[in-house]
């Protein structure tokens, strides 16, 4: 995405959280009912300040995280070996088992696919799995690798294992390639709340969507998914919510390590 575009992105996305009045300004504000801060304020990875959680505390927080919990599970699917295909993912037809598996629960279109490419969450991971060293390749099987031991065990020294798998799941939740995904503004307002959500200025809970009024039907849109994204966050583990978003600091290096990759922030940070 160009940066010089990021601006009239976030315009169209704000929202439909309940608000009132028209669309066409920046004051967040005023157009919604109840008040919510606005999340186009611009944060940058390099305005985090990052205190090193204890080591401890921030292993056993990952551990607890749902999408840990689902890799360990991958890696007990595993076991010693599985067939994999010319691609690098498991054989035709692993699709149920493995989302049975890891809990993954597949929609009617995903449970007619027969290889996990065709499945996303499967997907991210599965690649997390390859980044974080859970899993490794030859050219006809997945078997377990350097780091799976540790990592299945919660051993202290696969803290950087864990890190490296949450980081990259959080990081596919960016700017991906689903062609339902209407505009990058989306992308962008999320990673600017959960950018938000590691300073002193964290913003407060949106609001449920309000209805679509006419000719608001892909910031409507837009809106549902922005709050999905962060709904998925918090089901995840990582991103807490009472009155306003707050990424506990265990998950902190994590989170800033997936933030700091994506190309939002890598071309203009924040359009600076």
């Amino acid at each position: 995405m160009r940066p010089d575009r990021t601006d009239s992105d976030l315009a169209k996305v704000i929202p439909l959280f309940g608000r009132r009045g028209s669309r066409n300004t920046w004051d967040f504000a005023d157009v919604v009912e109840p008040p919510v801060q606005s999340p186009v304020v611009q944060v940058s990875p390099h305005d985090v300040e990052l205190a090193p959680p204890d080591a401890e505390e921030e292993l056993s927080a990952l551990t607890a995280s749902k999408p840990i919990a689902q890799l360990r599970s991958l890696l007990g699917w595993l076991d010693r070996s599985r067939p994999i295909t010319g691609r690098g993912v498991p054989r035709p037809g692993s699709v149920s088992e493995l989302a049975k598996a890891v809990g993954v629960e597949l929609d009617p279109r995903a449970l007619r696919s027969r290889s996990i490419l065709e499945v996303p969450g499967l997907m991210t991971l599965w690649d997390a799995a390859k980044a974080a060293g859970l899993i490794e390749l030859t050219s006809t099987t997945a078997v377990p690798g350097p780091h799976a031991h540790e990592f299945a065990h919660a051993l202290p020294s696969g803290l950087a294992s864990h890190r490296t798998a949450l980081s990259h799941i959080i990081r596919r939740h960016f700017f991906t390639e689903d062609p339902l995904r209407p505009s990058p503004a989306v992308d962008v307002v999320a990673g600017q709340i959960v950018l938000a959500a590691m300073t002193d200025t964290p913003r407060t809970r949106l609001p449920a969507v309000g209805p679509a009024a006419a000719g608001d039907l892909y910031e409507h849109i837009e809106a549902l998914i922005l709050r999905g994204m962060l709904d998925q966050f918090i089901a995840d583990g990582w991103l807490v919510c009472d009155d306003k978003y707050i990424v506990p600091q265990p998950f902190r290096p994590a989170v800033l390590d997936a933030m700091k990759s994506l190309p939002y922030y890598q071309t203009g940070d924040a359009n600076r």
